[in-house]
């Protein structure tokens, strides 16, 4: 009886399917795990060298990770002192590539050169320790702001290069952007 019931049931489950329609398998293409809160520290030679923080991290099946939020990557020197730092509205990770793709409102700035450069997108390679982009870039300095397409630095954005050319250069009196206080009078 139970062979029987069995049989019955296997045949109302298979004649419900039209003929030749196969069953296509569901592929989930979605997060495997999601971080809040991340922070990440990067060392080299025993020493921290990076810091890397974001709100939200979601990784793939493929190992590639998303960050949705804001990311920051804050680079140190020897002395323990942060001497650059990064930061986009979101990134991601492509592990196929071992790089960092920082995107959104991009800021970069360096100290101990007293240089920035904003853009739309930058990749970042920690093992190469480089950044770059073939994107509109701009650079400014204590004394100059440089626009140009395309550009690739150290990852500490000390020694940078425009690979498509400056498109716009401007010399800039670092004194002038500083507001003089010391000459402010009241008026009777």
């Amino acid at each position: 009886m139970r062979l029987f019931l069995g049989l019955l049931l296997l045949g109302i489950l298979t004649s419900c399917k039209k003929n030749g329609e196969t069953e296509t398998p569901f592929v989930y293409l979605g997060p495997i795990m999601t971080i809040d809160d991340l922070a990440v520290t990067y060392s080299d030679s025993g020493r921290v060298a990076v810091k890397m923080s974001t709100a939200v991290q979601e990784k793939m099946q493929n190992e590639d990770e998303y960050y949705p939020k804001a990311i920051y990557v804050n680079f140190i020197n020897e002395d323990a002192v942060e001497y650059s730092s990064l930061r986009g509205d979101s990134g991601r990770y492509i592990k196929k590539e071992d790089h960092y793709i920082i995107m959104g409102n991009v800021f970069f700035y360096n100290r101990e050169e007293q240089q920035s450069l904003s853009t739309n997108e930058l990749i970042w390679n920690p093992k190469k320790k480089k950044i770059y982009t073939d994107k509109r870039v701009q650079v400014n300095t204590p004394t100059d702001q440089l626009i140009g397409n395309g550009m690739e630095s150290d990852q500490d954005f000390s020694n940078y290069k425009f690979i498509g050319g400056i498109t716009g250069y401007f010399k800039v009196d670092s004194l002038i952007t500083q507001p003089d206080t010391s000459q402010s009078r009241v008026l009777n």
